[in-house]
Parts: C-alpha cells; sequence; structure tokens
C-alpha cells in the first residue's frame, strides 16, 4: 500500500440531506464530480478539481479535462471516479452520497467500499444523513462527527471478537452475524467523545446516523 496523505472528495449524482452536509473543499485535494455529482456540487457551492462520467443522467459540462466515458462499461461512474482518485495517488476517499435512492446502486456502493478497504487507507461514504465505512479486524476510535447513532453491522457471515467501549449498549468478545439486528441504533456514551470498537476476525460495516427530517 502507497502511504500519501493525499485525500479525494467525490461527488456522486445522488446525494441525499444537502441542507445538513458541511464541507470544506480547502480539506482536499482534489473534488472528483461524477456525471450527475455536478448538481450536488453546484447545490453545495463546490469547485471540482476533476469531471468524470457518462452523462446519461446529466448535461456533459463545458470543462477542460472532463473525462468521457462510455455508456456501456463494467462500472458505474462512481467507481471510475474512485479509480481515478487512486490514479492521482489519494489514499484517503470521501464518496459524498451513493445512498438512498436506488437500492441497486446503494448496494453497490458498499460492495466498492468492500472492494477498496484495505487498499488505501480509508474510503467512506457520507451524505445529511450518513457516515459508512468498514472496519477490518483490529482497533477503530469513531467520534461523534455531528451524529447520534453508531452501528454494527457483519458484512460477511458472522464477525468475531466484537467488544464494544464507551458506548451505551456494551459488548464483550461477541460474535455478530449478519442475521440480526443487534448491532443497530447504538450511541456513543453521554460522557465519551468517542467509541471504540475492536473486534477479531471478518468485517464489520460501521455506520453513523442521524434520523432524517
Amino acid at each position: 500500500m502507497e502511504e500519501t496523505s493525499r485525500k479525494a472528495l467525490v461527488i456522486t449524482a445522488h446525494v441525499e440531506g444537502i441542507p445538513h452536509i458541511h464541507i470544506n473543499e480547502n480539506e482536499y485535494d482534489e473534488v472528483i464530480c461524477a456525471d450527475g455529482g455536478i448538481r450536488a456540487a453546484n447545490a453545495l457551492k463546490l469547485h471540482p478539481t476533476q469531471y468524470i462520467g457518462d452523462y446519461d443522467s446529466a448535461q456533459q459540462p463545458d470543462v477542460p479535462g472532463l473525462i468521457k466515458l462510455p455508456c456501456k462499461k463494467n462500472m458505474t461512474d462512481s467507481e471510475a471516479a474512485i479509480d481515478l482518485a487512486i490514479e492521482h495517488h489519494c489514499n484517503y476517499i470521501t464518496m459524498l452520497g451513493g445512498l438512498g435512492g436506488r437500492f441497486d446502486h446503494t448496494m453497490g456502493n458498499i460492495g466498492m467500499l468492500a472492494s477498496f478497504t484495505g487498499k488505501i487507507h480509508h474510503i467512506e461514504i457520507l451524505d445529511g444523513w450518513n457516515r459508512v465505512f468498514i472496519a477490518d479486524p483490529g482497533t477503530v476510535r469513531v467520534k461523534r462527527n455531528g451524529f447520534k447513532y453508531i452501528s454494527i453491522i457483519a458484512y460477511g457471515s458472522s464477525v468475531t471478537g466484537i467488544t464494544l467501549r464507551q458506548v451505551k449498549y456494551l459488548l464483550d468478545d461477541y460474535t455478530l452475524s449478519n442475521e440480526t439486528t443487534r448491532g443497530v441504533s447504538n450511541e456513543i456514551a453521554n460522557d465519551e467523545e468517542e467509541a471504540v470498537i475492536t473486534h477479531k476476525t471478518g468485517r464489520l460495516l460501521i455506520i453513523q446516523s442521524n434520523d432524517a427530517d
């Protein structure tokens, strides 16, 4: 894995909860707009450094350096944008949007998290209601980040050795299957600023969320 601190923001075509999103684009080395993500970029007053897509869901902008993709391809525009970010040596990627709307796209985007987790330092999905990422075995500390709830879901058949600390509902060396809601709707303890999540085997889908308006 290449060690780098370069960060990329990838803006997708479907972004929910835009009024609740606060993005400082100066924190990112690259701001990549995937196809219809141009609408969210405009709404959030973001200034993409790169545009990519087949433009079947938005009018193609007249900007220099745009990468036009064919409509018939084996990946989504969002995945192509993430590949582009990695080609530009970005090792921290935030995908803005990609949840809600078409469920097949949502599931595909979660699959992308699984695909790229471990290949780069960090990748997550963010919108106005949620922050989502996947954790491999080890310990991760999750700050509040403005969210009320924190949930864990087994990505795969089961995750073993789960220990939760500094949260409302504790777990000790627990095995979580993907056929239960046991890990849903926990909260960081009132007197803590972060949750501490440890697990031994498997992959955990970690979701921070707020109730939608």
